[in-house]
């Protein structure tokens, strides 16, 4: 069960997912990667080592002792300034005390913190890749197939490009209205993109990564019941000035007290406060403190690469792209006669999803690929279909299907 544990997280740290960007991997890899680390070290202290050492009664045996450090384990503590006396006026969280049953959970709020980070990653792998176009499923496929041979990469790009046009007409086939209208709402709001569905999933999936972010503040201030959003502030100001990192020691207190009870037959009743020592504190606030910062680094990046994107899809970006490749690949200058043509495929033919598309394989593979993809569709658009010129012989040439099923056979086997 361990292997199967530890296997499900080496993958995602692999660079096997071609569906993304770098920005969107700080998010579904590295932040998940980074909090099963923490979640791995606290749970080996808690529950391999010693999380907590307490002084027992003068009284109390071995056993006594173990006892008495369960309990106040899986009970509260409590915690209060050094230079306060510690009174009856103190006992169970009363009169300023502070009390800390959160240490136990840490753990599981870190397990709840990495799958509410992969939860985008997971929503674009079910939703937009069933919506037009299974994008790993093409990458893959130029990441299979010999770049140094032309034929070959010739023979992929062209399958790709008819794959691309036949998901298209798929896509503005009739379905169930219901269907229609929530397509045709999520496109509309791409307006600036060009439109389409896989466009409005995409971006709807960054702007879950910016939020699960700036929530995971939230988060941990709910739970840990501490001023998380200054946590960092106070840490760095430490650091600063050359003192502890947290001088009080309130957020992530090291020495607690509990109070438990030792009942007898009838009414007598003891009642005993110790002394205890939190080790356990010593990883956590170290822990939050570096996963504050990071949760700043990645809240800007996210931000940063929604902009990227904004600019990437914008009406000047969408041009210039294509303008760039077919420029490189065909010396294609716009004139009057192909302005006509030009628009037409950029608006009506690629759109917001196609763009998406074209650029998703720029940064997964390399731009001479995109940039001769770029070539192929443009010129399947210009030209009729039955006069293109054959771009590899057609011995080789297969169905798109199978080829991305991956059953490639020639005609000659």
């Amino acid at each position: 069960m361990l292997y199967d544990f530890l296997g499900v997280y080496g993958k995602v740290g692999q660079s096997s997912r071609n569906d993304d960007d770098v920005f969107d991997r700080y998010s579904h890899r590295w932040t998940v990667v980074l909090l099963t680390i923490f979640t791995i070290a606290i749970s080996a202290k808690q529950f391999v080592g010693e999380p907590i050492e307490c002084i027992p009664p003068p009284d109390f045996s071995g056993t006594h002792k173990t006892y008495v450090e369960n309990f106040c384990w899986i009970h509260y503590t409590y915690s209060i300034e050094d230079n306060t006396a510690l009174t009856r006026d103190f006992v169970r969280g009363a009169n300023g005390s502070r009390k800390t049953p959160y240490y136990i959970w840490i753990p599981y709020i870190l397990i709840v913190a990495a799958l509410c980070t992969y939860l985008p990653a997971w929503l674009w792998h079910i939703i937009g890749h069933r919506a037009t176009i299974d994008i790993p499923a093409m990458i893959n496929q130029v990441a299979k197939t010999n770049l140094t041979n032309t034929e070959e990469r010739k023979t992929m790009l062209l399958i790709l490009a008819k794959h691309y046009e036949k998901a298209q007409r798929y896509t503005k086939s009739k379905v169930h209205i219901t269907d229609n209208l929530l397509k045709q709402c999520m496109s509309a709001c791409m307006f600036f993109a060009g439109g389409g569905v896989l466009t409005g999933i995409y971006f709807f999936t960054k702007i879950l990564y910016l939020i699960n972010a700036i929530a995971q503040f939230f988060l941990i201030n709910y739970y840990l019941q501490i001023d998380y959003w200054s946590y960092g502030q106070k840490v760095l100001h430490g650091i600063l000035t050359g003192r502890d990192w947290l001088e009080n020691k309130v957020i992530f207190p090291r020495i607690v007290y509990c109070d438990f009870t030792i009942r007898s037959l009838g009414d007598n009743n003891l009642n005993y406060t110790v002394q205890c020592a939190l080790p356990v504190n010593l990883y956590n606030e170290r822990i939050f403190a570096f996963y504050w910062f990071w949760l700043i680094f990645l809240s800007i990046v996210t931000f940063y690469g929604i902009l990227i994107w904004f600019g990437h899809m914008s009406y000047h970006g969408r041009r210039s792209f294509l303008k760039k490749h077919l420029r490189i690949n065909l010396e294609l200058e716009l004139t009057d006669n192909n302005k006509h043509l030009f628009n037409g495929f950029v608006n009506r033919h690629l759109g917001g999803d196609g763009i998406l598309f074209l650029r998703l394989i720029a940064k997964n593979t390399n731009p001479v690929v995109a940039g001769e993809l770029v070539e192929i569709m443009w010129q399947r658009y210009v030209k009729p279909v039955d006069k293109i010129e054959v771009i590899s012989s057609k011995e080789n040439l297969v169905d798109a299907d199978v080829y991305l099923n991956g059953r490639h056979n020639s005609k000659n086997d």
